[in-house]
């Protein structure tokens, strides 16, 4: 059945340019792709801070976070003393990581990438390969914050496990509040604002919304779009506006998503964020680590062909749950 697209196997290629692939700067290319396309796991709103070595899949590196260790001594009298001195300490909290992707890609010929066209055909490699792990990361985000809900850290769990029984408990959960039918969107950002007050988390804040959430927002005459405003070159992904200074974010991850069902469009991951529709949290909340990515060109045994093949891996874990709300989908109103 004719679809309109037809594939260039690698028919046209230009010799003389064998041995000349940098796996370093694809590898390079494919990290920063990535962060382009990342949203719950973006450095602007998870922490990327970690110390260790990392060997192999399934080891064990260190999460920084400072103990709030210094105290008020209180007004000091002419000729008293202070008192004994606060230490600052820096506690850590374990991660294993033992999550990642990978891809692998076979061609007729390697040096047919380096050609003038070959080189966009390499650049729409690594964005394809990049956007794809980052969704797989943004869904390893928004299970591990499902969990947190219920108390568990799925980072304790292997990949691919689901099962909660399996899992560690955390030392808190992440709070979830329910909206009724007559609480507003915006009324529920307040509320999720004013929890995190109460337990003083700090205000560098984010707020993470589904695309419905959005459509009900942008009608709210309290939002601020990012079109109104300026003073910032360049948007982050998902990147929407602000409400009272904390910058709002839109991902697919949360809420209930239809994906049309046309070619070329995929269907919405499955998360354990869809019965939620807005996350506001603080930066310290969740850690997301990258600690190797790799990337190198093999010529198969017995073939004719060159391949690429590469892997990254990584993990996130709840820090500070406490840190971070959930809020639920609008309820039905009342018959």
């Amino acid at each position: 059945m004719a679809t309109g697209f037809y594939k260039d196997a690698g028919q046209r290629l230009n010799a003389g340019v064998q041995g000349v692939f940098s796996p370093e700067i694809w590898t390079a290319q494919l990290l920063q792709d990535l962060e382009q396309n990342s949203i719950l796991s973006s450095p602007l709103i998870v922490n990327n801070s970690y110390e260790g070595e990392f060997k192999r899949g399934g080891d064990t590196i260190r999460i920084p976070h400072f103990l709030d260790t210094v105290e008020d001594k209180g007004v000091v009298p002419s000729y008293g003393e202070i008192g004994t001195a606060d230490h600052a300490e820096l506690d850590y909290i374990r991660m294993t990581v033992q999550k990642g992707s990978s891809f692998h890609i076979e061609i007729d010929a390697l040096d047919q990438l380096f050609t003038q066209p070959g080189i966009a055909k390499m650049t729409n490699l690594m964005a394809q390969r990049a956007k794809q792990a980052a969704k797989s990361i943004d869904k390893l985000v928004a299970n591990t914050i499902g969990h947190a809900m219920n108390g568990k850290d799925y980072n304790s769990a292997a990949s691919g496990i689901t099962d909660e029984t399996k899992m560690l408990d955390l030392h808190s959960k992440v709070e979830k509040i329910e909206r009724t039918a007559k609480d507003s969107a915006y009324d529920m950002v307040l509320e999720a604002m004013m929890q995190l007050d109460y337990i003083e988390a700090p205000e560098d804040r984010y707020l993470i919304i589904s695309p419905s959430l959005r459509k009900e927002l942008l009608k709210d005459e309290m939002f601020v779009n990012a079109s109104y405003y300026g003073g910032q070159p360049v948007i982050p992904t998902g990147h929407i506006g602000q409400i009272l200074g904390v910058p709002v974010y839109v991902s697919n991850q949360l809420g209930t998503v239809k994906t049309p069902s046309k070619p070329l469009v995929k269907p919405a991951l499955d998360t354990a964020l869809r019965n939620v529709d807005m996350l506001l949290g603080a930066t310290n909340c969740v850690s997301v680590v990258i600690p190797h990515a790799e990337m190198a060109a093999y010529k198969p045994e017995k073939k004719f062909t060159d391949a690429i093949k590469s892997r990254v891996h990584y993990d996130a874990k709840i820090i500070r749950p406490e840190q971070l709300i959930a809020v639920g989908p609008k309820s039905a109103p009342s018959p």
